[in-house]
């Protein structure tokens, strides 16, 4: 007789736009009041947090920080970035000790980012049509289970919140992958 274990779904959870003033950290309570092993994968606007409030987010096991850009006053900020903007940003999110990835915001990053990134051993969130300028590094892709902390489109966490509820998996952070 074959072994047919049943093998659960590893859910991803992700949501951008993470920050001190755009945070709703409320809904993510309450989503992990309902779903006991929920965690979630946050891309943070680091210059938007303050020390305090990176380090008493960084308490709750069940989240993590990963760098999103510094402002994220477009969703083009990256793109033409180049090396010495690039190390400064990265070299600053350094001091913050958060995860060591990174996803640009509007998935729009330059060359030059790619290469610090790698030089400082970082992941990066990133789309498939980056593959051929991407160097060789680890990467995340989106999945299914990507929202936005505000409303973006109809996938803000408040505007999804049935749908996340409905999610059955093991769920991870990346960085446990």
């Amino acid at each position: 007789m074959a072994n047919t274990k049943n093998v659960e779904t590893i859910i991803l959870f992700d949501a951008d736009d993470f920050c001190e003033e755009n945070n709703r950290l409320d809904l993510l309570f309450y989503i992990k009041s309902q779903i006991p092993n929920f965690k979630a994968n946050l891309f943070t606007i680091v210059g938007k947090c303050s020390p305090s409030f990176i380090e008493a987010v960084k308490e709750i096991s069940w989240l993590d920080m990963i760098p999103h850009g510094w402002e994220h006053e477009t969703p083009r900020e990256c793109q033409e970035w180049d090396y010495d903007k690039c190390k400064l940003c990265i070299t600053e999110i350094n001091k913050l000790n958060l995860t060591k990835g990174f996803k640009a915001p509007g998935w729009q990053i330059s060359d030059p980012m790619y290469q610090v990134l790698k030089e400082e051993g970082y992941w990066v969130a990133d789309q498939h049509y980056n593959d051929e300028r991407r160097p060789e590094m680890k990467v995340f892709y989106p999945t299914d289970t990507h929202f936005h902390i505000q409303n973006v489109c109809g996938n803000g966490l408040e505007e999804s919140i049935n749908r996340i509820l409905e999610l059955k998996g093991d769920f991870k952070l990346i960085k446990e992958l």
